[in-house]
């Protein structure tokens, strides 16, 4: 039939690819973040970012340096380093937390409370301190149709996004815990 055609061409495609990268993909539940990541491919409909096959809501993951201890706890404060291209990483850089204002340094953000894109979010829960990654992240984990800036409507993002630090876990009131369970995270 041509759903077994499709998820077979679909899944050799992707085997080339899984040479070089990881492929995350989000559950259809908001369960707690390390059950909603996994390593599975889903048959959503696709976005061709240079030679990849990427689904519309899954992360191309190129780990290039391994780092060591835990991930981010949701709300958890971590700082990283970044570059942006748009079109492909030997493309023209867009933004960086290195390169582009010497007094700009690495950028801190909670992690899981939608202060980032939701591709960021994902990434970043999943990173542990010292990992380097360079990642592909579709328009609907990204800035979508609208683009934002320089970054056009439904441009795939390229990063390389390096975690430095994470903060001290904060404890949550009971405020801010009811506020986390109406809002579940966005990726």
């Amino acid at each position: 039939s041509l759903l077994s055609l499709f998820t077979t061409l679909l899944t050799l495609l992707l085997s080339v690819n899984a040479l070089t990268t990881t492929t995350i993909s989000r559950r259809a539940s908001f369960a707690p973040i390390s059950a909603s990541i996994s390593a599975s491919i889903s048959l959503s409909p696709l976005i061709i970012a240079k030679d990849r096959a990427l689904a519309a809501d899954s992360i191309s993951v190129n780990v290039l340096k391994e780092g060591s201890g835990p991930t981010p706890q949701r709300t958890q404060t971590v700082k990283v380093d970044y570059t942006l291209w748009v079109n492909g990483f030997d493309m023209k850089k867009v933004d960086s937390s290195k390169s582009f204002n010497p007094l700009k340094g690495p950028f801190k953000f909670a992690v899981g409370v939608g202060q980032v894109i939701p591709g960021w979010d994902r990434t970043v829960s999943e990173m542990k301190v010292g990992e380097k990654r360079r990642v592909i992240i579709p328009p609907s984990l990204g800035y979508g149709e609208k683009g934002m800036g320089p970054i056009p409507g439904n441009a795939p993002l390229y990063f390389e996004i390096e975690l430095l630090e994470l903060a001290e876990m904060k404890p949550l009131n009971n405020a801010q815990k009811q506020w986390l369970e109406e809002h579940p995270p966005a990726y």
